[in-house]
């Protein structure tokens, strides 16, 4: 038996999810039958997801046109078929995942002030080439980001999150975490922006963020908040 970490509690929900691979499956199948502690980190995702997996809890219908619309469009221009392919199970993936995290942003204790008209949102960010992603569920009531990378290379720099509204001015919400799950508190100065339809951006920057709150790097991955 071995300490729960992060990264296998996190293992963990992406195996309920049905998230993993053949392979990984295999790997965590013979980890749960070894491992006890594992064993029941796995049956709580399990209670804790049972009510939510079912087809009368399925997101729905009217958010996949809205989710589609938000993404970044793939061309077969640029994008040959095995790319197109690959693009296409990612971008499910990456909606699986931003469900999911809305699910677990939705379950969060209410705050002990109540604000009016809360609006939790969802957002898909991914690349043309299929090379980034990652998610976003955003809570109004409580101006809490959840984030989940899929797949983010930034090299020696750090990811930093950017939002941009109706305005089109991109505005720092800080570095995050571009290799496991994160939840971050969106500053107060912030939250107006955080509208549906507002863009999500992600470009490399150094440690300390873009010097003077002005973007230095490509746009790595995007895509549009939605409403869930």
């Amino acid at each position: 038996m071995t300490a729960i970490t992060d990264e296998d509690f996190t293992l963990a929900g992406e195996y309920v999810l049905g998230l993993l691979d053949a392979g990984q499956e295999a790997v965590v199948a013979a980890r749960i039958a070894t491992d006890s502690d594992f064993a029941a980190e796995v049956e709580a995702w399990r209670l804790r997801l049972n009510p939510l997996l079912g087809p009368e809890h399925l997101a729905p219908a009217h958010i996949w046109p809205k989710i589609e619309k938000a993404l970044p469009a793939a061309t077969l221009q640029d994008v040959g078929t095995a790319k197109l392919t690959f693009w296409r199970a990612l971008t499910g993936l990456s909606v699986t995942a931003a469900i999911f995290l809305g699910v677990l942003l939705l379950q969060q204790p209410a705050p002990t002030a109540p604000v009016a008209n809360p609006t939790p949102m969802i957002a898909a960010l991914g690349s043309e080439d299929g090379r980034s992603a990652m998610t976003a569920s955003y809570d109004s009531t409580q101006g809490t980001m959840l984030l989940m990378p899929v797949t983010l290379e930034t090299g020696e720099l750090y990811p930093e999150l950017w939002i941009i509204p109706a305005d089109g001015k991109a505005r720092s919400l800080g570095v995050i975490n571009g290799d496991r799950p994160t939840a971050m508190d969106v500053s107060p100065d912030m939250r107006q922006y955080m509208n549906e339809g507002a863009l999500l951006a992600i470009t490399p920057e150094p440690a300390q963020g873009a010097p003077g709150g002005v973007a230095t790097g490509p746009v790595l991955a995007s895509g549009k908040m939605i409403i869930l």
